[in-house]
């Protein structure tokens, strides 16, 4: 069975049940969209900067890229006869978890939270801050409801064996199993559908997500971040009208392995935002759609069908290109613009990183921030501690810290440091917390 069948199947038994009328008139997938743009961490992220820690009106914010991933894996899923609903909600969520002031922040809690216990790999950090990981708890917590009253002796059976973790049920109404768990007398389920947990969690890794959507995801977050950096170089005057004829030409030592004449490989370097989006586009699926119609692309095993999936792959001319392009691209990290951006960033977070040592007055006082760390005790994290086998209690409170600040926005963090040099420490953070 093609892929394509396999994954309308499934959709088609996805519907997201109506308990007050018994019908189902929504696809799960839908659903699984509505809770992730309606929910606080997706708002949030409007006011995240991803390249550059300085906000004018044509930089990039967290969502401003979240939307570019949106619509190149969107366009990528149509044409590869995907499931675009799955695809946009993979999309719409995939960095949730990702922290304001761009890789500089990200880096310093990696840096922060070390995972000792990891081996080492050519001098790799091993950390247990992953905002892959942070993303997919983001929307685990904005997707907890309490479980109707008719499957709640179900759950309650389950979460008796030990009531300080969550637990799978199958119920006959839920085309997969459900995540539920219990805080005080409340018993809640996790409502996003497992496939798109799975492809928030591995895009951005090198394990290969249970989707093709997935997979797609993970290929355009990767595109779009190149070239929407290079965008950002060129509106910033980063590159100079020298630097952008240098990029234009920096693959034209390919032009003759290349033999797609529609687009062209040097089309990735193209003068235009549109043709280099096109080209990388329009490869890669030229590269899979013929192989995935033909089932001749590797399988691998996926929990969500009884069927092997296949793995997308990359067009070896297309993977030498991108690569040469990042390259091009971390010569100009050095840039004076790129220097000072990164220097805010760092600033900021370790003033931020000070302030919320155990004993300073805004983490004695804030109650935003009281109540968010206590409801760090429910069974999503409680789980997530145990399945990550945190090496002490130390590495487990600095992990906590961080995912705290995963949450905050730019303006948050200037409103922290702000407040702690007034000692004014009465205000409030609109944080989602665990239920």
């Amino acid at each position: 069975m093609q892929y394509k069948d396999i994954i309308s199947e499934r959709a088609a038994a996805l519907y997201f049940p109506d308990f007050k009328t018994k019908k189902s008139s929504r696809r799960w997938y839908q659903h699984d969209i509505d809770t992730i743009i309606y929910s606080d961490p997706f708002r949030k992220m409007q006011r995240k900067s991803q390249l550059l820690s300085i906000f004018d009106p044509v930089s990039r914010s967290r969502l401003i890229h979240t939307f570019e991933v949106v619509r190149i894996a969107k366009e990528i899923s149509e044409k590869l006869d995907l499931n675009t609903e799955l695809t946009e909600a993979i999309a719409l969520a995939h960095d949730f978890g990702n922290v304001a002031y761009g890789k500089t922040a990200d880096l310093f809690l990696q840096e922060m939270t070390p995972d000792e216990t990891a081996s080492v790999v050519s001098g790799e950090l091993h950390s247990y801050f992953k905002h892959e990981e942070i993303s997919e708890l983001m929307l685990k917590v904005c997707s907890s409801r309490p479980i109707p009253e008719k499957y709640r002796n179900i759950a309650k059976e389950a979460i008796e064996e030990d009531s300080g973790v969550t637990h799978f049920i199958d119920i006959p109404e839920f085309p997969h199993r459900l995540e539920v768990y219990q805080m005080r007398k409340h018993i809640y389920y996790i409502c996003v559908s497992p496939e798109v947990l799975d492809g928030i969690k591995k895009h951005g890794t090198k394990q290969i997500a249970y989707t093709l959507e997935g997979q797609v995801v993970n290929y355009a977050d990767n595109i779009a971040y190149l070239i929407q950096d290079i965008n950002d170089f060129e509106v910033s005057g980063i590159f100079d009208r020298y630097t952008k004829e240098r990029y234009e030409s920096c693959l034209d030592y390919l032009e003759s392995d290349d033999t797609n004449k529609q687009f062209p490989i040097t089309g990735i370097v193209g003068k235009t935002t549109s043709t280099r989006t096109a080209t990388l586009i329009e490869r890669f699926v030229a590269f899979n759609k013929k192989p995935l119609e033909e089932e001749t692309l590797p399988k691998v095993k996926s929990p969500f069908f009884s069927e092997e999936i296949p793995q997308l792959q990359m067009e070896p001319l297309l993977k030498k290109a991108i690569d040469r392009c990042w390259d091009f691209k971390k010569e100009f990290y050095e840039h004076e613009l790129i220097k000072i951006s990164n220097i805010t960033s760092l600033s900021k977070m370790e003033q931020l990183w000070e302030i919320l040592d155990e004993n300073s007055a805004f983490t004695e006082i804030n109650q935003s921030y009281i109540s968010f760390m206590k409801s760090l005790s429910s069974p999503i994290f409680t789980s997530y501690r145990k399945e990550k086998n945190f090496k002490d209690e130390q590495s487990w409170e600095q992990w906590k810290k961080a995912y705290f600040v995963a949450h905050l926005t730019c303006d948050e963090i200037d409103l922290i440091i702000k407040s702690f040099l007034e000692r004014d420490y009465e205000f409030h953070l609109a944080l989602p917390t665990a239920k």
